[in-house]
């Protein structure tokens, strides 16, 4: 079925300014005008109109349609609204392009576009609608607002079908597959041939579908990552949700090229390459808020095992130190030293433990406008505004310490480092520390007189960490107690012997019993938990000293630090957390 295209090509400039002319809507001066603008401003003639308040955005898409023989859009079409269709077009989708599907009548499927004259969108909505695509003409202004107002009110939202408890949702769409054929076997048609069926298949509605249930749902429950993992005889898809991993859905082997074909074309990826690994990106607006998927593809022995990390645009924003709940004192000792005008503070932690958000967090509470705060990060994860944030590319010979030199070059007054990897970018944030700047970076070490040590390790003397350093973090994430089934229940005596605890006194602890709000897991959301070390006098002349990292750790309880171990029981306590999740991420100190 070929895509039933309008009558006129959008080239047609000179005829859409007669028009408007013939229709008394503009002037042979005011066009003569606004072409002089055009020239010098490399704009386009109807931006150039339209700032200028010489015609309105509707009146010139009431001319091109009139132009161009495609009927316009107008609000009453919207009583027609379908909402199956808002279903089967994604939500991201129909923002990427400016298109929004609204009724189905005799074969034929009616969406409003900004751009009625983009085949491929129109081929790809035929082939997922199997129905012949009729555009209605719109501005990209109203097509966003009704975009907004449609898949925020739909009664079909994919979003509200992933959050389906019984999981009615994912069994439609198993069936749907399962009555599915598609027109190529794997592996038994090579070149630009199989590249081609692979777009073809990654199209069909099914494999839509199922992707967008697993993004969606992945969003809806606050996953942290995706993991699509090839087997044998089909595909597993799991997602990571407080740290732990969970099924999300299976999907029969005919399908498992088209699913990871249809994720590498949104991801940006070169479906030809299979062979070797790539990286992508791609981002989804949901609910008012733009999430970002970072994705990796791996080749494995049953094809390609992709992996997917959400990451939600501006999530950090309006955090506070008070809001991370890290203790008094803590938050006593944090306050202090990022309010230095120079310096060097460290988080470190495994990957996953909230460094991140913690050091975007600090940014949150410094920054100032003026001061010039620039970022160096291996990726930039979040969007904070009023800081300038640098992306390495180590495929381009730029990395931390290429750009931390140039970084310094452009009068910072505080330079957050995304991580510490080598000795080159050690030193040139030591030295930065040391000429003026408050330097923010990150560390993989278990605990925090760990990063003192690590420092020295990757070559770095003594006196310069000592004379940079300020404060070093440790953080681990534990499980928060579901607040919706949170019971209490009496401590074991081999539990009392762990926390320390009197064994003849009675210790209460708490726990989830595990309902639907959870995943029947008993939790819901993750804490942080902190060790704060800040580098005092004595300290400091313990490290001068060749002090060893025992005897640092020593000297910082003896000046009030609290572990992590003790943080994590302390949560415990205030029925933040569990006594197991708090053993599972706080080993023993010594």
């Amino acid at each position: 079925m070929a895509v039933k295209q309008a009558t006129a090509p959008p080239q047609a400039g000179n005829s859409l300014v007669k028009l408007l002319i013939s229709k008394q809507l503009l002037s042979n001066v005011q066009v003569e005008l606004a072409q002089e603008i055009q020239k010098r401003r490399n704009e386009s003639l109807k931006d150039v109109l339209i700032r200028m308040g010489w015609v309105s955005e509707e009146d010139i898409i009431k001319m091109q349609g009139e132009l161009w023989n495609v009927p316009v859009f107008n609000p009453d079409h919207l009583k027609k609204l379908d909402p199956s269709l808002l279903g089967l077009i994604p939500e991201y989708l129909s923002r990427k392009h400016n298109i929004l599907p609204i009724w189905k009548e005799n074969g034929k499927v009616w969406v409003a576009m900004s751009d009625p004259f983009d085949l491929v969108v129109l081929d790809d909505l035929q082939r997922v609608t199997k129905a012949e695509v009729k555009p209605l003409i719109i501005s990209e202004v109203a097509v966003k607002k009704y975009i907004d107002q449609c898949y925020k009110n739909k009664t079909a939202k994919p979003g509200k079908e992933a959050e389906s408890d019984d999981g009615t949702l994912r069994e439609q769409i198993i069936e749907e597959m399962s009555g599915f054929e598609l027109d190529i076997n794997e592996g038994k048609v090579g070149g630009e041939d199989e590249e081609e069926q692979l777009k073809v298949n990654a199209s069909d509605p099914p494999v839509v579908r199922l992707v967008n249930f697993m993004l969606v749902q992945a969003i809806n429950d606050k996953a942290s990552d995706i993991h699509v993992e090839p087997l044998e005889d089909g595909l597993k898809v799991r997602y990571r949700v407080d740290g732990s991993l969970f099924e999300l859905v299976n999907s029969p082997k005919k399908f498992k090229a088209a699913i990871l074909s249809r994720l590498k074309i949104l991801s940006g990826m070169d479906i030809a390459v299979k062979r070797v690994p790539q990286d992508g990106a791609f981002t989804i607006h949901k609910d008012g808020a733009e999430v970002d998927f970072r994705v990796s593809s791996l080749p494995i022995i049953y094809g390609e095992k992709i992996v997917l990390r959400l990451l939600v645009r501006n999530a950090v924003t309006g955090n506070t130190l008070e809001g991370l709940d890290m203790g008094e004192r803590n938050l006593k000792i944090f306050k202090r030293n990022i309010h230095r005008p120079h310096g060097m503070i460290l988080v470190t932690g495994p990957t996953g433990s909230g460094k991140s958000t913690t050091l975007y967090t600090v940014l949150n509470t410094i920054n100032d406008p003026h001061k010039n705060i620039i970022t160096v990060e291996d990726p930039c994860e979040y969007r904070l505004a009023g800081i300038q944030q640098v992306q390495v590319r180590p495929d381009l010979n730029f990395d931390f310490a290429d750009a931390l030199r140039t970084i310094l070059r452009q009068d910072p007054d505080i330079v957050m480092i995304g991580e510490i990897r080598d000795s080159i970018t050690a030193h040139i944030a030591v030295k930065a520390s040391l000429t003026g700047h408050l330097v923010l970076s990150t560390l993989h070490t278990n605990d925090a007189p760990g990063a003192i040590v690590r420092l020295v390790d990757i070559g770095l003397e003594v006196f310069l960490v000592a004379s940079s350093v300020t404060m070093a973090v440790a953080q681990r994430l534990v499980k928060r107690i579901c607040g919706h089934c949170k019971e209490s229940y009496k401590a074991s005596i081999e539990d009392k012997e762990i926390v320390g605890w009197d064994p003849k006194k009675e210790l209460i602890l708490h726990r989830g019993k595990g309902c639907k709000n959870c995943r029947n897991t008993g939790y819901a959301g993750r804490a942080a938990v902190f060790e704060v070390l800040e580098i005092t006098p004595e300290i400091k002349r313990l490290m001068l000293e060749g002090g060893s990292m025992d005897a640092i750790r020593a000297k910082a309880i003896e000046q009030g630090m609290e572990t992590l171990r003790e943080c994590g029981f302390r949560r415990m306590h205030e029925a933040v957390t569990t006594l197991e999740s708090v053993l599972a991420v706080c080993v023993e100190e010594g």
